[in-house]
């Protein structure tokens, strides 16, 4: 296995991101139709991701050239309540790798860079959000050092 160069994305790579999410957006609506488009406009989930890529907190690592997978991260800042002490956390809201280039440690050089951009935030946790039918992911996560922490329960009225 080689190493994998990570760079930051800018706006400019929006159409690259978008072009990864697609999969996932697809694999999404398969499994939770009723929560995801199949197939949202490509120029508008173009413009989503540069807006995103431009928002202050937000940072996309992008693997390889041309690009082969990415991970979104945003900083998360909560104050001091009565309920809970400060915290600083990143939370991993989107990993994807293109499905022709996975087993390849693409997933897993993502995820050491974000552990390098916690550590170069300063912040207290990482988090990474997934949803409960993606067992494959759950796998890998496990394997990556994450641990289940919270659930979130559904119902309908």
């Amino acid at each position: 296995m080689t190493a994998v160069a990570i760079r930051r994305a800018g706006p400019d790579d929006a159409a690259a991101v978008a072009a990864l999410n697609a999969h996932v957006q697809g694999w999404h609506a398969a499994h939770y139709p009723e929560a995801f488009f199949p197939q949202p406009d490509p120029a508008a989930l173009t413009a989503h991701f540069a807006g995103r890529l431009s928002e202050p907190g937000v940072t996309c690592l992008l693997a390889g050239d041309p690009a082969a997978g990415y991970a979104l991260c945003s900083l998360q800042e909560r104050g001091l309540s009565v309920f809970s002490p400060p915290v600083r956390r990143l939370m991993i809201e989107h990993v994807a790798v293109a499905p022709q280039v996975r087993r390849r440690g693409i997933g897993a050089a993502l995820l050491a860079e974000a552990r390098a951009l916690a550590c170069a935030l300063g912040v207290d946790e990482i988090l990474l959000d997934t949803w409960e039918g993606n067992h494959a992911a759950h796998a890998f996560f496990e394997a990556q050092g994450f641990a289940l922490r919270r659930m979130l329960y559904r119902a309908t009225p």
